[in-house]
């Protein structure tokens, strides 16, 4: 039995038997948006990362949370405008942003980017938010998040970097900075020696799920994403120790750069560069994207010093006409962890980046780290009312297909079968992958949500386009 036919396919037969099931009791969902998922009109009565608006329990927790701190450690402190940063605090459930000057506490997960700084108490590392705004890191980077950690023996400065891309610069009048990085969900621990004041480095971390793997929930062994690293000496020198090697490190020209993945085994390759990559300086403000982008993530610091609640902000800005608000939205709902809210967005937009932007943002969220996937699955079971055969199927379909598979015709009929599911976040992923694997089905107009009849007709096209037993070529020409 070939691979294909042991993922995705064999899940499509599955599909067959719901879907006459279907037949006897179908519930229509009638939400009128472009490319959405159908099922998205649901209320939930659960909630996960929550963010309290009513007074008095913001009061209780107000209290809670100063009991806490007088327990905690502080380690750093917040260098960016009133927020500017998001913390959510060790224990708590609330992401809240940070004020100027606020100190930060060990345990503490913070998310940021666009240049934004923090500072350990000592003020002698300075750590930048850098992410991706511009779209232009060899990395896909969504959003960039860290964990603070306590002051080790040593070293200067901890931090738990849990994903996107950061700076680290050596404040110090004199002598060398060490930091104390822990990786890849606390699996590798490095350090990093900065080795004069004003030496700096960027590294960016991102984990993902690579082409021909596929989603078995029913597995007892805890399968990783594939983790990809880049380090670059971008001033003066630096020293990177790993498992007993250090890799002497010089801004260019010099050996400036290191780039690892965790799939081949390997060690880090240095590689010696004459100047810097263009996506590693800050973003060029004149460029359209960065400049509306950036416009957005302002308006999002605004509202948080208004105080309006996390959601509110979201939600506004998810139907905003402009398109750089809906992106830097379903972003943050996704860093953020607001899978109720991603979904209550998705089910309601008319806007068809904010669906190719969501499935994108979620395919990265499920390879963050072990056990997204997972978490996907067992949430869509509970509050998404999918069985689960059907929840396995969506969680599947964010993943890629192996060169293999692209190969052999069930793979297409197993997606041409899910256009006919009774999730419409199935037909919709389905539908997603068709398009990009088929260029010249790009005109048969599916919509996820529209009547069955209409969908029926897609469908139709679809089999005419691609029969069965054929592969469609992936050329337009």
């Amino acid at each position: 039995m070939n691979s294909c036919r042991s993922g995705f396919v064999g899940k499509a037969l599955m599909v067959r038997l719901l879907f006459v099931a279907a037949l006897v009791g179908l519930i229509t969902v009638c939400v009128s948006s472009d490319y959405a998922f159908a099922d998205f009109k649901q209320l939930f009565k659960k909630k996960r990362i929550v963010y309290e608006e009513a007074k008095d329990d913001a009061k209780e927790e107000a209290k809670e949370n100063a009991k806490e701190n007088a327990k905690r450690i502080p380690v750093a402190r917040c260098l960016g405008k009133d927020g500017s940063v998001l913390i959510l605090a060790k224990g708590s459930s609330t992401w809240r942003p940070a004020k100027q000057e606020e100190e930060l506490f060990a345990g503490d997960l913070i998310l940021s980017g666009a240049g934004v700084s923090i500072e350990n108490l000592e003020k002698t590392v300075k750590l930048t938010f850098r992410g991706d705004i511009a779209g232009t890191s060899p990395l896909p980077i969504r959003e960039t998040a860290i964990r603070l950690l306590p002051k080790k023996e040593g070293v200067d400065f901890s931090v738990d970097f849990d994903r996107g891309r950061i700076e680290l610069t050596n404040t110090k009048e004199k002598g060398s900075a060490k930091c104390s990085v822990t990786l890849f969900d606390d699996e590798d621990h490095g350090q990093v020696k900065l080795n004069e004041p004003g030496s700096t480095c960027s590294m960016e971390e991102l984990g993902r799920w690579p082409k021909g793997s596929h989603f078995k929930p029913s597995s007892k062994e805890l399968i990783h994403p594939v983790y990809d690293l880049i380090y670059v000496a971008l001033k003066g020198t630096s020293e990177v120790s790993d498992h007993g090697i250090t890799h002497f490190m010089s801004a260019p020209p010099g050996p400036a750069m290191l780039s690892w993945n965790s799939a081949d085994g390997l060690p880090p390759i240095k590689t010696k560069l004459e100047k810097l990559p263009e996506w590693t300086l800050p973003p060029d403000l004149f460029n359209p994207i960065v400049r509306d982008r950036m416009g957005a993530v302002l308006k999002i610091r605004d509202q948080f010093i208004a105080k309006k609640p996390l959601p509110e902000i979201m939600s506004s800005m998810a139907v905003s006409e402009s398109e750089a608000d809906r992106f830097i939205a379903i972003n943050l709902i996704l860093a953020t962890d607001q899978l109720d809210l991603f979904f209550k967005v998705l089910s309601t937009t008319k806007y068809k980046d904010i669906i190719e932007n969501g499935i994108i943002g979620l395919r990265h969220w499920i390879g963050r780290k072990p056990g997204q996937d997972l978490k996907l699955y067992e949430y869509i079971i509970d509050a998404r009312h999918y069985s689960k055969i059907q929840a396995e199927i969506f969680v599947d379909l964010l993943h890629s297909f192996g060169d293999d598979e692209l190969k052999e015709p069930e793979t297409y009929e197993a997606l041409i079968d899910y256009l006919g599911s009774d999730k419409a976040g199935i037909r919709g992923l389905a539908n997603w992958h068709l398009h990009r694997l088929a260029p010249k089905g790009r005109d048969i107009k599916f919509d996820p949500i529209a009547p069955e009849a209409e969908r029926k007709e897609a469908i139709a096209k679809w089999k005419k386009l691609v029969p069965k037993g054929t592969v469609p070529s992936r050329s337009i020409n």
